[in-house]
Order: C-alpha cells, then structure tokens, then sequence
C-alpha cells in the first residue's frame, strides 16, 4: 500500500496561532490501478523550539500496519507545509 495523493484539504477554524487543524482524504493504491480512500483529521503544530510537530488521526479505520501509512503521511503533509498549500 502506496500513498498516492492528499486531497480535499480542509482547514479548520482553531483560534490558536500555533496550531493549524485539517480534514482531508488520503488515497492510497492497493495494487495495479485499484485505489483506496480514508478520511483522515491532522494537526500541524508549531513547538516553541520552532520544529513542526504533526499528528494524524484516521477517521475512517484502516487494516493495514500504521507505522509506514503514518510515515509517508507525515513526509507529504510536511512536504505540503514547505509549499504554502495548507493555508
């Protein structure tokens, strides 16, 4: 199972400047061509060191090992920070 995309990003309204809330759909690719798609609710939050610290929640239950779906996860959420995309 392979991340493919995050998508239909959706930011929440928290009044705390440090700390961002989204809802999103995560797709992942099963095998050859076939798709799955699980929502999923994170937090990006930024510790007074100035690091990124970034927590994931799956709202929709996966059956599949977490560690490597989390990994990858975190590594694309991250990259989307870098970018500007989540505002």
């Amino acid at each position: 199972m392979q991340l493919t995309q995050i998508s239909d990003i959706v930011k929440k309204n928290v009044p705390l400047h440090y700390r961002n809330e989204y809802t999103a759909n995560a797709v992942f690719e099963i095998s050859e061509g076939k798709s799955l798609s699980r929502r999923i609710e994170f937090i990006v939050e930024m510790s007074p060191i100035g690091s990124k610290d970034i927590r994931i929640n799956f709202v929709d239950p996966i059956d599949y090992p977490l560690v490597p779906i989390l990994k990858s996860l975190k590594d694309e959420i991250h990259i989307l920070d870098r970018k500007g995309s989540l505002l």
